[in-house]
């Protein structure tokens, strides 16, 4: 089992021509560009299990948050969607059968 999950971040509105992601996942490098689809764009990164991250979107050039999903104002008083990735699953061991 991977050491990270692999979370997906939306953007549902279908108006800008870019929508970028970034984060404490990133060091805020601004490295996930999201791709545009028919309902907005989508894009996925990878975070360690259990870990909380903070991020934000780059639309055209603009700094956003999503107001439809959880946030938390940081230290500098910035507005930041928050996300806690799952536990990493226990894996049973495989037996062969005997």
């Amino acid at each position: 089992m991977a050491d990270t999950y692999e979370i997906t971040f939306e953007w549902p509105h279908t108006e800008p021509n870019t929508v970028v992601v970034t984060g404490s996942f990133d060091q805020w490098s601004s490295s996930t560009q999201l791709k545009k689809e028919e309902n907005g764009f989508k894009g996925t990164a990878k975070i360690p299990w259990d870990e909380k991250i903070s991020y934000k979107f780059i639309v055209d050039g603009v700094w956003v948050h999503d107001w439809q999903k959880p946030t938390e104002t940081d230290g500098s008083g910035n507005v930041n969607n928050v996300y806690t990735a799952p536990r990493k699953p226990s894996v049973e061991p495989q037996t062969n059968g005997t």
